[in-house]
């Protein structure tokens, strides 16, 4: 029984990385666990490699303090890498460690620009899902974007 507790430890998820925001003003409401910034310029919410700025960000906080979810909006843009995204408004999500963008969400990776209605970017798996996609999409060098054929047996 203790050697199967001990193994269902080790299985524990890692923590989460921690998110730190930086503003020039902050409004604790601590009844309604909210903290409003807000940036002259911009409001900066970073956590690990990724960094989103705004002019006002509203988060909702738990018991102990910790952004659970936090809204942005003004100046949307997230960035992370070569990859930038633009947009009207944003959420994060800690428990999925997600932000998901609304309002004319644009990607951008080096030459390649997306646009849809909304836009999802996982930070765990870097991977960014965009609805009702348009653009233009640019390869690297030597990658190849062509759809692969499937060779269909001969008759």
């Amino acid at each position: 029984m203790g050697l199967l507790l001990a193994a269902a430890m080790t299985a524990a998820p890692p923590p989460s990385p921690p998110v730190q925001v930086d503003a020039d003003e902050v409004q604790y409401l601590y009844k309604q666990q909210k903290v409003i910034f807000t940036g002259k310029p911009l409001v900066r919410l970073t956590r690990e490699d990724a960094v989103l700025t705004c002019r006002r960000l509203v988060a909702e906080t738990d018991d102990q303090g910790r952004i659970r979810t936090a809204t942005c909006s003004g100046d949307v843009r997230l960035s992370r890498g070569p990859r930038v995204v633009t947009c009207q408004a944003a959420t994060y999500e800690e428990r999925t460690a997600s932000v998901t963008c609304t309002g004319d969400p644009e990607l951008r990776d080096g030459e390649s620009v997306m646009r849809g209605e909304r836009l999802t970017y996982d930070l765990r798996e870097d991977k960014v899902t965009l609805t009702s996609a348009k653009g233009t999409v640019v390869p690297r060098p030597g990658e190849d974007l062509a759809p692969r054929r499937r060779k269909e047996p001969a008759p």
